[in-house]
């Protein structure tokens, strides 16, 4: 008897230790418990820092290209800025108001771009407008301290790729085109097993059109899992961004897709999954 009391003191203890190190992290089964380190759950490492989304898009028959897009203010303009022929900053609006004018952030920088009464400044290289505009992306003349050629643009969206590999602005598409996202799509595969689909990673220099069988295959299902690489993503590109939304549109030979008062169609998505690193899958 004596020996099993010390037994579940000592059990006791280690749950106790466990549980001051960690806390709960759901329910796996009715017969499991998950501890993790409690700077895991406040800061993941894993999914909503440095994670790689992971969206799945079934696509109707027809249609041989998507567009994707991804915006942090509900598709309010912001701009990206061209210093010497270099896309360097994507500036997004903060929703605060300096001398009775929008102010904008930088994503990745402290850099804040705002109306002085007299000119925009936009931190960056002391960079000044000369000319009097009521949106930053008109100004076209400035000073800053490299005396470098500058240039702005407006732009609606943190991100922008489509499947066919085309740029979705080939002027300004460093800013916030992906230059590598990764696409899988499946096709039937008629000499597999009947109701068999085989996974093919995108090909960037062919189009999806002439990846498909002829006629399309209806609910064909898209992986699609964007690269980090356009301006500002280690900031935004973000699970618990509180402001992040995901839309695609479809295309196909006659254009876009249209609702009957002929605006285009965009569809919200989210992901199924964060993930470390991107799916690797077989080309």
């Amino acid at each position: 008897m004596k020996q099993s009391v010390i037994l579940l003191v000592v059990v006791m203890l280690a749950m106790v230790t466990v549980i001051a190190l960690g806390e709960r992290l759901g329910n796996l089964s009715s017969d499991s418990q998950v501890y993790t380190p409690s700077d895991d759950i406040d800061s993941p490492s894993v999914t909503t820092k440095d994670g790689y989304p992971v969206f799945e898009i079934v696509v109707p028959d027809g249609w041989t290209e998507i567009q994707i897009r991804a915006t942090t203010r509900n598709f309010e303009p912001g701009f990206l800025v061209q210093q010497d022929g270099t896309f360097v900053l994507n500036y997004v609006p903060t929703g605060n108001t300096v001398n009775g004018r929008k102010e904008y952030q930088a994503l990745g920088t402290d850099d804040v771009a705002q109306w002085d009464g007299s000119k925009w400044t936009f931190g960056h290289d002391n960079l000044q407008s000369t000319n009097n505009q009521v949106d930053p992306w008109d100004c076209t003349s400035f000073t800053s301290t490299s005396g470098d050629p500058y240039a702005l643009q407006k732009e609606y969206f943190v991100y922008r790729t489509c499947t066919t590999g085309a740029a979705a602005d080939p002027t300004w598409a460093t800013g916030t085109s992906d230059a590598d996202p990764w696409l899988y799509f499946n096709v039937q595969a008629p000499a597999e097993t009947e109701g068999q689909y085989k996974r093919l990673k995108w090909n960037p220099a062919t189009s999806l059109t002439s990846q498909l069988q002829p006629g399309g295959t209806p609910g064909r299902s898209v992986l699609f899992q964007p690269s980090r690489s356009v301006l500002g993503a280690l900031e935004w590109m973000q699970e618990n961004h509180l402001s992040l939304v995901w839309t695609y549109s479809f295309e196909g030979v006659a254009g876009s897709d249209e609702h009957p008062d002929g605006q285009r169609i965009w569809n919200d998505m989210r992901p199924v999954e964060w993930r470390k690193v991107r799916v690797e899958l077989e080309p």
